[in-house]
């Protein structure tokens, strides 16, 4: 038993010296695990609030404009603009200018306060099914001839009629899968590149460093494309979640979002000295994209400064553009600012990658 464990001290020994000589992993495995507890425990809230909404009010009343502040004070919904048609309403639903649409009808000040209370029409983007539950606490008040004054409020939930999970899910499963999968494969490129010895080769090579990161991505590319095209198959095959809109354009708009999250990888596969710290990066990188990009929770409940985190992950908006076309039949207009954000994170991180190459060879 004896020469079984002998040894056993200055081996612990020697690898608690290569513990304390790696401070990056040291960064990693103590204090990053408590900075996500913090973070992600002001980040996950359910209780949606503050959805917004816009206001086709066709009546203009007193009653009518107190109706819509009672509505304000549950905190539920903010109205955040007035529209002329219930047509104008659905466009913006479509959108995702908004999420909630009050039409309130021309009689409705005669009828206020009446045994025959007016019907309001509510329209709901049910392509976030928590969004547009939490929307509907705030119209629970009920008609009843003992009580005028009550609105009779129509609610008609648009896209997602039937609040089917899968139809929320399925969408936001596909782009953090895609990220997770390209992030992963591209990260570890020039790492073993690296431990491998053929980074030199490559360098004195008449290869030029922007045709280097190109050359890296482009096979994971069309991987990425092709897992892409996979998942939405069995999306549709298994869970009978079609595409609502142009499936071309989901496609087309998603060659952006994959090259943003191989650059990522690339950048990470730049500063990692090893594949240990390459794959502890990617960790660091996958809690966020979960947690932060409206995959699980809608970004409305983020604190300010988290949701401008969000703001910076290629996933975030890829999520935004793949809800549209797949739930809402969005088209390319509707999904513009999304689309100008995916370019232009993936731009920078392109060049990130390239100059932060350039600076760990030179």
């Amino acid at each position: 038993m004896k020469s079984a464990i002998y040894g056993f001290r200055s081996i612990v020994a020697k690898e608690w010296l290569h513990i304390q000589r790696d401070s990056t992993t040291l960064v990693f495995a103590l204090i990053v695990p408590l900075l996500q507890l913090i973070l992600f425990g002001y980040a996950i809230d359910f209780n949606v609030k503050h959805v917004p909404a816009a206001v086709v009010n066709m009546d203009g009343s007193p009653a009518s404009l107190n109706y819509l502040r009672q509505l304000e004070n549950t905190q539920y919904l903010d109205v955040v603009g007035s529209l002329s048609t219930p047509q104008e309403a659905e466009e913006a639903l479509r959108r995702n200018t908004v999420q909630v649409a009050i039409i309130i009808p021309p009689d409705f000040g005669q009828r206020f306060n009446t045994n025959r209370p007016p019907e309001v029409k509510v329209l709901e983007d049910g392509s976030d099914s928590q969004i547009s539950a939490a929307a509907s606490y705030a119209f629970l008040t009920k008609p009843s001839k003992s009580q005028p004054g009550a609105v009779d409020a129509r609610i008609n939930v648009l896209f997602n009629p039937q609040a089917r999970t899968q139809i929320f899910t399925i969408p936001g499963l596909v782009c953090v899968l895609l990220q997770l999968t390209t992030v992963s494969l591209t990260s570890f490129s020039l790492v073993r590149e690296r431990e491998q010895g053929t980074l030199e080769q490559l360098m004195v090579s008449p290869v030029g460093r922007l045709g280097l990161m190109l050359g890296k991505v482009t096979p994971y590319l069309v991987l990425g494309m092709t897992e892409m095209a996979a998942i939405l198959f069995m999306g549709w095959l298994i869970f009978n979640v079609s595409v609502a809109g142009s499936l071309i354009l989901l496609m087309v708009l998603a060659v952006p979002f994959v090259l943003a999250a191989l650059s990522l990888g690339l950048f990470i596969s730049t500063v990692a000295q090893s594949q240990a710290q390459a794959m502890q990066m990617t960790m660091l990188t996958t809690m966020p994209s979960i947690l932060l990009s409206g995959y699980i929770v809608p970004r409305e409940t983020l604190p300010g400064p988290l949701y401008l985190v969000s703001d910076v992950l290629p996933v975030t908006h890829f999520i935004g553009i793949c809800r549209g076309i797949v739930v809402r039949g969005a088209t390319l207009p509707d999904i513009l600012p999304h689309l100008y954000s995916l370019l232009v994170i993936t731009l920078v991180l392109i060049t990130a990658s390239t100059l932060r190459f350039q600076k760990s060879v030179g």
